[in-house]
């Protein structure tokens, strides 16, 4: 599958992206909403890419101008893509890469996140994640959850306030603010 940044510094560089078999890249039009609804906090922002993938979210981030992304993915051959996508368009100095379970790399976590993308492989609970995230207060303002529509699990926490839902294809974005 042919990756491509689809705004800001980067536009149309191609992202090299891991196997198929092991990964579900974020399709465009769900990246493209992700950064209109963010275009105005992604400016300096610090962006924690969970499950990432090919690192593609984290990329566009730094592309439309976030000063620093975080990867957590915990499949080897994904993690390494990240890595050759980081030094192609070389920003070593403005990411971190986990190649561990989302969990374990959260707990290592200490500063906060302006925006937090979680995009887990379709049928995988998240909750857990997003309670660590919580309780490792690494959340300062927005959150963005993709899933399955089908298999979506409601998210429910006194911190989180869901301000909007949005359909794409099979995949549900969820959207929300922290109190």
């Amino acid at each position: 599958m042919t990756l491509r940044i689809l705004g800001g510094k980067f536009k149309g560089r191609l992202l090299k992206s891991p196997n198929e078999k092991t990964t579900r890249p974020t399709q465009g039009v769900m990246r493209a909403a992700v950064f209109n609804i963010c275009q105005h906090e992604i400016q300096g922002a610090r962006f924690l890419d969970v499950f990432a993938g090919s690192g593609a979210m984290g990329l566009e981030a730094l592309s439309r101008g976030a000063s620093h992304a975080t990867f957590i993915e915990k499949d080897r051959l994904a993690a390494s893509c990240i890595e050759e996508n980081i030094k192609l368009l070389q920003v070593t100095d403005q990411t971190d890469v986990f190649p561990t379970q989302a969990t374990i790399a959260l707990n290592k976590l200490k500063e906060p996140f302006d925006i937090i993308y979680i995009d887990p492989p379709y049928d995988t609970s998240i909750e857990e994640v997003v309670e660590t995230i919580l309780h490792q207060e690494l959340l300062s303002s927005l959150l963005f959850i993709e899933e399955r529509q089908k298999t979506h699990t409601p998210i429910e926490h006194p911190s989180l306030t869901l301000y909007d839902k949005r359909r794409y294809g099979i995949g549900l974005l969820s959207i929300f603010h922290r109190n």
